[in-house]
């Protein structure tokens, strides 16, 4: 099983609280029974974990990438986000590429896939730029 490390996942302990741990997989000991995650080096015991999956992007990369401005507002991109942007109606501009669809856009719902505008149109996300228009200062 030492092909995990080095590898971004999430591994699952199946208790009764369902926790979660996030991280890139840097010690895989079948001596001793455990192994090591990456930021923190959290040891996991194998004993306590009900399975491992390969992930693309850790949370807290995704919570970085997230945050990132641009001089009239941020890129949206998670789910929480997205939920914000219906929540409060916020302002956004659609982009295609480099051709701008919507200078001032409100969502009214989105699922993983898509997002549905006002006037009913549904795009898919991953086709789409969608920046919520914010002043920052």
């Amino acid at each position: 099983m030492k092909h995990w490390v080095g590898r971004k996942v999430v591994v699952d302990n199946g208790g009764p609280y369902q926790t979660k741990r996030y991280g890139t997989l840097i010690r895989w000991n079948d001596k001793e029974q455990y192994i090591v995650l990456s930021p923190g080096g959290v040891r996991i015991a194998m004993k306590d974990i009900m399975s491992i999956r390969e992930i693309e992007i850790l949370p807290q990369e995704s919570r970085q990438a997230a945050g990132r401005p641009n001089s009239i507002g941020y890129i949206v991109k998670t789910m929480r986000q997205f939920e914000h942007a219906v929540l409060f109606r916020s302002a956004m501009m659609i982009w295609e590429g480099d051709r701008l669809l919507a200078a001032k856009a409100h969502l009214i719902k989105h699922n993983d896939q898509t997002v549905t505008l006002e006037d009913g149109t549904v795009l898919v996300k991953k086709e789409y730029l969608f920046v919520v228009r914010s002043f920052r200062g």
